[in-house]
């Protein structure tokens, strides 16, 4: 149980984040956010992801799973140990599986596994627990396609929640498949039970007061202290290794840091990686930078680490 501290220093790691600061502006998940009509407001972000460049020798499929309609990155000389679920952020209002592609094939390029990133559907059309029934779904699928692999979850933001609560889920249910999980700047709290501005905050994508309107968007009329809606309350005891990362001035640290202690508490294998000077969700943009292909290597050192314990 480890947590490495860094900071940004490259130049790739300046020019991908004026990039999302860009595609952000105007769209920010804040207090403001059911003013918002997504519908239209996450059509740009989400086209525009689609052209960062796709990893070499990595094949992507659309592949009708689940009642929904997914990607397949398929890499060369594919290993059939693992499959790695990918579940894309987006304040649950935005992101698409075709958004994700180009960190999804980095993410099969480096490992050698198939990533199946999830299309599911979004608030504030859909509330909880459509999303989440949806990978879940998915999950089932795969399992079932390939009953000789392990499964390893993954995502961002959104997906980063979604990722812990699904795992939640799947050890409730009793499916003990999953190898680990690679969790990055999840949102794990909706009842405001975590204080966010004990830490020093600048974060240009979640902003403050963005909880009470992305609870509404997402969960409805749900209880936020359903573990699956709000991770934090989930017991991580019996529980898949889980690895982190977060950026140390984005608003969501509090929230890398709770998943941490409760993983700790629990002896629930942990690993994390804070970087300053990068921006929330840094982990995942799809662009080659030095602090990111590192934390990628690492990724999957940790995966191979924990895939036959």
């Amino acid at each position: 149980m480890s947590i490495a501290i860094r900071t940004a220093t490259s130049k790739e790691m300046t020019k991908c984040k004026n990039v999302v600061r860009l595609l952000t502006k105007g769209r920010e998940f804040d207090e403001n956010m059911l003013t918002v009509d997504w519908t239209k407001a996450r059509i740009i972000p989400n086209v525009s992801y689609t052209f960062l460049p796709k990893e070499k020798g990595v094949k992507g499929y659309r592949v009708p799973i689940a009642g929904t309609v997914s990607e397949l990155l398929l890499p060369e000389n594919v290993k059939d140990d693992v499959v790695i679920l990918y579940i894309h952020g987006g304040g649950f209002v935005s992101g698409s599986a075709s958004a994700s592609r180009a960190y999804c094939s980095m993410l099969a390029s480096f490992s050698g596994y198939r990533v199946i990133s999830a299309e599911y559907r979004l608030s504030p059309e859909n509330t909880f627990p459509d999303g989440i029934e949806d990978c879940y779904n998915i999950l089932r699928v795969i399992r079932k396609k390939y009953p000789d692999s392990k499964l390893v979850l993954a995502g961002e933001s959104a997906g980063g929640n979604l990722s812990l609560a699904l795992a939640l889920k799947a050890r409730d249910r009793g499916r003990r498949s999953i190898a680990a999980i690679l969790s990055h700047s999840p949102v794990v709290d909706f009842t405001g039970v975590l204080d966010r501005t004990q830490h020093e905050i600048d974060d240009f994508t979640v902003k403050e007061g963005f909880q009470e309107p992305m609870r509404i968007a997402y969960a409805g009329d749900a209880d936020p202290t359903n573990p699956y809606i709000s991770p934090l309350y989930g017991d991580f005891s019996n529980f898949p290794p889980v690895f982190l990362t977060c950026d140390y001035n984005e608003t969501l640290y509090a929230d890398s840091m709770a998943i941490y202690k409760k993983c700790r508490d629990a002896k629930t294998p942990v690993k994390m990686v804070q970087m300053r000077g990068a921006f929330h969700a840094f982990a995942t943009m799809g662009t080659r930078t030095p602090e990111t292909e590192r934390i990628l290597i690492e990724n999957i050192s940790f995966i191979e680490e924990h895939l036959h314990k």
